[in-house]
């Protein structure tokens, strides 16, 4: 079973990577932007999610200028934030009304990381940028057919990753 686990999810980052090609370079000048003008990187999370909070935040790779966002500091918002928003999956209703607010009543950027359930469904409204994770279900099928191994924090940390990445090489490129 591991060895399925590991082969999907290999698949699962490489489709990732793919798929989302343009969003990863639109969200990673936002926050090169962010950085650039000593605006503030907030995260939020909902549930296992909080995990792409706690890299953002905690990790080796955090950005320096990284907060956790607090409801309260809503307004407090400006155009040179940017916040990161992740939850398992794009329809996540307390996560739409937390980037509707934003939207709403500030100018700051928003990029969220979560799952389409399906393929095609209706885009993300109040956010700039959306990458799809592509976990829909467990990866791994048990012999009485249910799925286990539902990798969505795992995906959301390499989405990270893959912001940070672009976003540190486009800072490179500036400063050159």
């Amino acid at each position: 079973m591991l060895k399925i686990f590991a082969t999907q999810l290999s698949g699962i980052f490489s489709k990732i990577q793919q798929d989302n090609e343009f969003a990863f370079e639109d969200g990673a000048r936002l926050l090169a932007q962010t950085v650039l003008s000593q605006g503030t990187v907030y995260f939020t999370g909902k549930d296992e999610m909080k995990a792409v909070c706690a890299e953002g935040l905690l990790g080796q790779e955090a950005f320096s200028n990284a907060k956790h966002l607090d409801a309260s500091e809503i307004s407090g918002l400006t155009s040179v934030d940017t916040v990161i928003a992740s939850a398992r999956f794009h329809n996540d209703e307390p996560t739409i009304s937390l980037l509707r607010e934003i939207k709403q009543h500030t100018e700051a950027n928003t990029i969220f990381l979560a799952s389409r359930k399906e393929k095609g469904e209706e885009a993300v409204p109040f956010c700039d940028v959306f990458i799809d994770l592509m976990v829909k279900r467990g990866l791994v099928p048990t012999e009485n057919g249910e799925r286990i191994g539902m990798p969505s924090a795992m995906a959301g940390i390499f989405a990270y990753h893959a912001l940070f990445i672009t976003a540190k090489e486009i800072l490179e490129e500036y400063e050159d």
